[in-house]
C-alpha cells in the first residue's frame, strides 16, 4: 500500500506536524497510535527516518524538529532499573507473601515513568525545546517498558512537569471497542492524547 491519506502511519506524522505548527490539544499536544506489535521496532526505525529529514512524506516544515528518544536505550540509565539488577537476588530472601518478579513490576510501575521523563527533562531535551510545541519527541519501543510502567503513566509524568514539546509513542498493541489494549491488557483511553483510530500494520509501512 502506498502512503496515501487513509494509511495511520502517515496519520500518525501529519496529526504531529499539525500539532507542532501550533493547534491546541486537550491539553498537552500529544498524538498516539497503536501499531502491531511485530512491527513496533520497524515502525520505530522508519519514523527515525522521516524525523532525519529524509525522503519520507510528509515533508517536515522549516520551523518543525523531530527528535526520536529510544526508550530501551533510556531504561537501563534509570536507577530504579540500576537497583533493581543489584537487588534481584536478595530480594528472592525477603519473607512475605510477594514474589520476587512481582515487588520489582511494583517498585518498577512506581517510580519508572517519574525516572524515565527525569532523565529526558536532564539528558535528552534542551530547556528551549521542553517549552516549544514545534520541537516534536517520539517516544520509540515503548514495548521495552513492559509490564513495568504503560504511556499513560509517561503522559501523566509529561503533563505534570509541564512539557509543551509535541510528543508521539507508536503503541504496541490493538484497539478495541476505541479504546488502547497494550499487549492484550485491559484496554484503556488515553486521555489527554489525540488517538489514531486505525492501527498500524505492515502493510501500511510499504
Amino acid at each position: 500500500m502506498s502512503q496515501g491519506s487513509s494509511s495511520p502511519y502517515r496519520e500518525f506524522k501529519e496529526k504531529l506536524r499539525t500539532f507542532a505548527q501550533g493547534q491546541h490539544g486537550i491539553r498537552n499536544p500529544f498524538v498516539i497510535a497503536a501499531v502491531d506489535p511485530a512491527i513496533e521496532h520497524q515502525t520505530a526505525d522508519r519514523l527515525e527516518t522521516w524525523a532525519s529529514g529524509r525522503i519520507e512524506p510528509p515533508e517536515i516544515p522549516d520551523e518543525v524538529t523531530v527528535q526520536p528518544i529510544w526508550l530501551d536505550e533510556l531504561l537501563p540509565q534509570t536507577d530504579v532499573y540500576k537497583l533493581l539488577v543489584d537487588l534481584g537476588e536478595p530480594l528472592a530472601d525477603l519473607d512475605d507473601d510477594t514474589s520476587p518478579g512481582k515487588r520489582i513490576e511494583e517498585t518498577m510501575q512506581d517510580q519508572l515513568a517519574e525516572e524515565l521523563v527525569q532523565q529526558m527533562v536532564e539528558h535528552e531535551l534542551s530547556k528551549e525545546q521542553l517549552e516549544t510545541q514545534s520541537h516534536v519527541v517520539l517516544l520509540l519501543n515503548l514495548g521495552s517498558l513492559y509490564p513495568f510502567t504503560r504511556a499513560s503513566e509517561l503522559l501523566d509524568e509529561l503533563d505534570r512537569r509541564n512539557v509543551k514539546s509535541t510528543i508521539g509513542i507508536p503503541f504496541p498493541g490493538d484497539v478495541v471497542g476505541g479504546k488502547l489494549s497494550f499487549f492484550g491488557g485491559e484496554s484503556r483511553h488515553y486521555y489527554p492524547a489525540h488517538q489514531i483510530d486505525e492501527p498500524i500494520q505492515g502493510v501500511h509501512l510499504q
